[in-house]
């Protein structure tokens, strides 16, 4: 896996006895510059978070988790991670960046993956429905719904290249009520359909499909 693309590496100690795997740790992380690392254990101890401090581990599964609790953690990470990296790249060339464009970023990341709507946005930031439509032409270049749409599509490419993920099971991972919307979404962004941008992705990366 490439440290570049992808949200984060798991290791699985589940197997490794409590005493043994805290060497594990220690030994198979890497420093925190690098790629961020969640560990999935048995069960979770004060010595687990100890180890964690001053390497790159952000969190932690246990077995004993709610799945609640493991997707809040998941979405965590992606939220702070390529997908907020992707959604700084779409900004356009030459527009500086202000307190209200970097609100709408923080707000969108935060809600994923819901996705705000843009009168819920305008509420959010005290602004008007025009405002914000206005915040998004000037500094991303396109409309708050296109850009919502955009994310959610490079985020359905990443899980289709890097998971075993069918197309349903990405679909339903992001929030959409029905495979035939996420189909649509597809169709706008790229003229295809998931399938058929699946087979590309083994010529070109998310960023390329989506240029």
């Amino acid at each position: 896996m490439q440290a570049s693309m992808a949200n984060a590496g798991v290791i699985c100690l589940c197997s490794v006895p409590r005493e043994g795997n805290y060497g594990i740790i220690q030994q198979s992380i890497p420093s925190s510059d690098s790629l961020p690392v969640l560990v999935c254990v048995k069960s979770l101890s004060s010595n687990h978070i100890r180890l964690a401090e001053g390497q790159s581990v952000r969190g932690f599964f246990s077995s004993d988790m709610a799945e609640d609790e493991i997707e809040q953690i998941t979405h965590e990470i992606i939220r702070h991670g390529e997908l907020k990296k992707y959604l700084e790249s779409c900004r356009a060339s030459g527009f500086p960046s202000s307190p209200h464009t970097r609100r709408v970023s923080e707000e969108i990341l935060h809600a994923f993956p819901r996705r705000l709507r843009e009168d819920e946005m305008a509420q959010r930031l005290g602004k008007s429905r025009s405002r914000v439509q206005k915040f998004c032409r000037q500094f991303f270049g396109m409309a708050y719904t296109r850009l919502l749409r955009r994310l959610w599509v490079y985020q359905a490419l990443r899980l289709t290249e890097y998971t075993t993920c069918s197309n349903g099971e990405i679909a339903l991972q992001l929030n959409y009520s029905e495979e035939s919307n996420f189909a649509r979404d597809f169709r706008k962004e790229l003229k295809c359909s998931p399938s058929e941008a699946r087979l590309r992705l083994s010529q070109q990366n998310p960023e390329k499909l989506l240029h």
